[in-house]
């Protein structure tokens, strides 16, 4: 999803990307004694109810967001109180950032200890997907842990969410160990209906970084792995 699109999706509510309660593979994988003492960061964060459930048990949760309106629904809808501070919008110990993610520096977001994304990797078209591995790569430093959703179909569309599998995933994160701890096919998510898809999987992955990735290693891997299994 471009960026202009992703602020339009909001402002026209068209926003079935956004799940009404925690995700399962948040509950099954990111326990509460899993998250003590940790920093979440979560992408493209929308107003998801996951960041309720980060900040009960974490020490930390940040999150950016760059639709003003989706933070102020975030805040209305969970009845939290919020300081807004420049650009942050801080609730204890969460703070959400209202700005493009692709402006964000790592001396704003601090000290990650565990990237979560649900539906930021699947929402990008190719180039903004290479964008996004690269910065994310300057947000996060070797042994930061990442769980990783992306949905696996067919036939495949050129549109958010895009049809991502696991053999990309291995092509995207050159520089990660990857545990692949969810393939379920889900037959009857709303996808399949709306678009006569023959199948529809929802992968997991639980990854820590191991080192640093240039910018030009990021992008062939990226490239093959699109190209290859597309």
């Amino acid at each position: 999803m471009e960026k202009q699109a992703w602020a339009e999706s909001w402002e026209d509510s068209n926003t079935r990307f956004h799940r009404q309660d925690v995700h399962p593979y948040v509950l099954k994988h990111l326990t509460p004694f899993a998250l003590m003492e940790k920093s979440i960061f979560v992408p493209l964060c929308g107003r998801s109810l996951d960041l309720v459930y980060f900040s009960q048990f974490a020490e930390r949760v940040v999150g950016v967001e760059k639709v003003e309106k989706v933070i102020l629904q975030f805040f209305a809808e969970n009845q939290l109180a919020y300081e807004k501070v420049g650009e942050r919008y801080i609730s204890n110990n969460l703070t959400i950032f209202c700005k493009d993610l692709f402006a964000l520096t790592p001396e704003e977001v601090g000290e990650i200890d565990l990237v979560y994304d649900r539906a930021s990797l699947v929402a990008l078209p190719l180039p903004l997907r290479v964008a996004y591995l690269q910065k994310m790569e300057t947000l996060t430093a070797p042994g930061t842990e990442y769980f990783l959703n992306t949905l696996e179909y067919a036939p495949a569309m050129n549109t958010a969410p895009f049809s991502i599998a696991p053999e990309e995933v291995y092509g995207y994160f050159p520089n990660y160990v990857i545990k692949h701890v969810e393939s379920p096919e889900v037959s009857h998510h709303r996808l399949i209906r709306k678009f006569n898809l023959h199948f529809l999987r929802e992968h997991g992955f639980m990854m820590r970084k191991l080192h640093d990735a240039s910018y030009a290693s990021l992008r062939e891997s990226a490239n093959r792995s699109f190209y290859e299994f597309s």
